[in-house]
């Protein structure tokens, strides 16, 4: 089935912040004491990932260390009372938009699926694709479950998904937004892509593609 589509980027794009540093920040304020002790080796890890001792995926885990010690309830909490309210008005109006159009809504982000899948719980969007972390007895841990949701793996993680939802880009009737050229992959898949300011979400550059570089 052949649908506009709207792809939209989460950090720094939707809202007007890096999720995961604000999730550590949101750690260190609710559970202080837990997490306080894991900094030392978040520190460490990017430290030598910055060597290049260790690689990013093992550095990105070090990071959501403090996630093993939320549960569901709380990381709906941390969305609720964090990441909704850095929501960009620009994009508020860019969704609403879309749904009075019937544009099939798919944000997808290199953050953990644990918290920004209450997007979609809230009816910010259709789908949420972010990096996998490994689930067990009902709370997460900091071990990421196949690849980091990033750059040429976004294009894998949309196509499986429309695959899946037998959805076809209508690529002259589309349009994506990001922050940053690092998803040029996500935004050739449209027509219609650009790249927004970090601080507020508006329009920055149209990003010129032909049809033959999108490709889904």
């Amino acid at each position: 089935m052949r649908k506009k589509v709207l792809l939209l980027d989460i950090d720094y794009t939707v809202i007007n912040t890096d999720s995961m540093i604000d999730f550590l920040l949101y750690a260190l304020k609710t559970k202080f004491f837990k997490t306080i002790i894991k900094i030392p080796y978040i520190i460490l890890m990017l430290t030598m990932h910055a060597l290049k001792i260790v690689s990013l995926k093992e550095a990105k885990e070090a990071i959501f260390y403090p996630i093993v010690d939320f549960s569901e309830k709380e990381l709906e909490e941390f969305f609720n009372k964090c990441i909704k309210q850095k929501i960009n008005k620009s994009m508020i109006d860019i969704i609403s938009k879309a749904k009075q159009e019937d544009i099939f809504i798919l944000m997808i982000t290199a953050s953990p699926s644990a918290y920004i899948k209450y997007f979609k719980k809230y009816q910010y969007t259709n789908e949420v694709l972010g990096t996998e972390l490994e689930y067990q007895n009902f709370k997460y841990k900091n071990k990421i479950v196949g690849n980091n949701c990033k750059g040429q793996e976004k294009i894998i993680r949309i196509n499986q998904i429309l695959k899946k939802l037998d959805i076809e880009i209508d690529f002259e009737n589309s349009y994506a937004y990001s922050d940053s050229k690092s998803d040029l992959p996500m935004l050739s898949l449209v027509k219609n892509a650009y790249l927004v300011n970090k601080k507020d979400g508006q329009i920055k550059e149209k990003i010129i593609f032909n049809i033959n570089e999108g490709a889904c």
